[in-house]
C-alpha cells in the first residue's frame, strides 16, 4: 500500500538535488554564455518548487507514520517541520520568478543580471535545502543527530494524540 509517508520518501531528496543542479547549470551558463543553461535551470528550479511542495505536504503523514518508533523524537520533527516550511517557501518564491523569467525572456536570451539573480536564490534554496535534509535525517537516523547517545535509538516516545473531528454545531 502506498502511503502520504511514501511519497515523501519518494520525494524529499528531489529539491535538495533539484536545486545543487540548477546551481550547477546556472554557474556553467556564465563560462559558456548558453542561453539553454539558464532555461533549464529555470525549469529544474520550477521542478524543485513542485517536489518542495509534495515533499511538504505529504509531511505529516510521514510524521505520523514515525511517531512512536524507537530512537524518534518529537522535537527533532518539529525542528524539520519548522525549516521545511520555509525552504519550501523559499523554493516556491524562486519557483515563480523562475517560471516569469521564462515568460518574460521567452523569445531574448535571459540577461545576466536576472541569472546572477537566479544563481544566488538558487544558493540560498539549496543551502535551506540541505539542511532541512539533515533535519530531517536526524529523525531517523541518531547517527547524525548531534550528540545522540546509544539510548537515544531505543527511546520510544508515544504517538501523536488525534484531536476528535470537530462537530457541525
Amino acid at each position: 500500500m502506498f502511503t502520504g509517508a511514501h511519497l515523501h520518501l519518494l520525494v524529499n531528496h528531489a529539491p535538495i538535488f533539484g536545486s545543487l543542479f540548477a546551481l550547477a547549470l546556472l554557474v556553467a551558463s556564465y563560462f559558456t554564455s548558453a542561453d539553454v543553461l539558464r532555461r533549464t535551470a529555470f525549469l529544474v528550479l520550477i521542478g524543485t518548487a513542485i517536489a518542495g511542495a509534495a515533499a511538504d505536504l505529504s509531511g505529516d503523514a510521514a510524521e505520523d507514520a514515525v511517531r512512536g518508533l524507537p530512537g524518534v523524537r518529537r522535537e527533532v520533527i518539529e525542528a524539520h517541520s519548522r525549516m521545511a516550511d520555509k525552504a519550501y517557501i523559499l523554493a516556491g518564491v524562486l519557483g515563480v520568478l523562475s517560471l516569469v523569467a521564462l515568460v518574460r525572456w521567452r523569445r531574448r536570451p535571459i540577461p545576466a543580471s536576472a541569472t546572477l539573480v537566479a544563481l544566488l536564490g538558487t544558493a540560498f534554496v539549496g543551502g535551506a535545502m540541505m539542511y532541512t535534509g539533515l533535519l530531517g535525517g536526524q529523525i531517523r537516523h541518531t547517527e547524525v543527530r548531534p550528540g545522540a547517545t546509544a539510548a537515544d535509538a531505543m527511546t520510544i516516545e508515544p504517538p501523536r494524540q488525534r484531536r476528535p473531528p470537530a462537530t457541525g454545531k
